[in-house]
């Protein structure tokens, strides 16, 4: 791993707190099975709050493991696959999709 791509351990420990959720990993799994997401599907998917699915998505926003983007008067999700690749997580192989 080279300086650019380098994690350092505090964001590496703040990624594995972020995966210790089945919530969050339940939402991680809708990001990489429908790319660009957006909130409200993913709490209609899950059948969960919207309080409930801002604060999952909050923390998977601030680790870096999601990118959040405005469309309209939405915000969707994409995974940040440059952010796990460095950290050495396989999306796919974590939620066993493969």
């Amino acid at each position: 791993m080279n300086e650019k791509t380098a994690v350092s351990l505090d964001q590496r420990e703040s990624v594995f707190k972020a995966l210790a959720s089945s919530q969050r990993l339940n939402i991680l799994s809708l990001v990489l099975d429908q790319e660009n997401i957006c909130a409200k599907e993913i709490s209609n998917e899950l059948e969960l709050s919207q309080p409930d699915i801002s604060y999952h998505l909050s923390k998977l926003t601030q680790t870096g493991i999601l990118e959040k983007h405005k469309e309209g008067i939405k915000y969707c999700y994409d995974i940040n696959y440059q952010l796990l690749k460095d950290i050495g997580i396989h999306p796919k192989v974590l939620l066993n999709k493969i």
